[in-house]
């Protein structure tokens, strides 16, 4: 891991469920594990972590999946399959795109002039 002065600056949506699992096999709820390295603040620490940080002794054989919930209640997510363990995790985070519509609307209709 590395420190980031980008995540030392970000302030992410509440983490609220976390899961890894192997094809065929139960999913395994790891959101603890997560939140410690998310931290308090939403920020991951301030720091970039690599796969061996977060996933240790897992291979790509291993899935995950992370669900968020911003303050306004909007869902967010990222998911994949552990990389190298030297390789840094860093996977996008993803939102529906159904859920911006709404806000889309709102932000026209708050910006148009009457």
């Amino acid at each position: 891991m590395i420190e980031c002065d980008y995540y030392k600056n970000y302030k992410g949506p509440n983490l609220v469920k976390a899961e890894m699992w192997q094809r065929n096999k139960q999913k395994v709820d790891i959101t603890e594990d997560i939140k410690k390295l998310y931290g308090k603040d939403n920020n991951w620490n301030g720091k970039l972590y690599l796969f061996e940080d977060v996933f240790l002794n897992k291979d790509y054989t291993t899935h995950f999946r992370v669900d968020f919930l911003s303050d306004d209640g909007q869902k967010h997510w990222f998911h994949g399959m552990v990389g190298q363990p030297k390789q840094y995790f860093n996977p996008p985070l993803a939102s529906p795109y159904d859920q911006s519509q709404g806000l889309d609307k709102m932000l026209e209709k708050d910006l148009s002039i009457n």
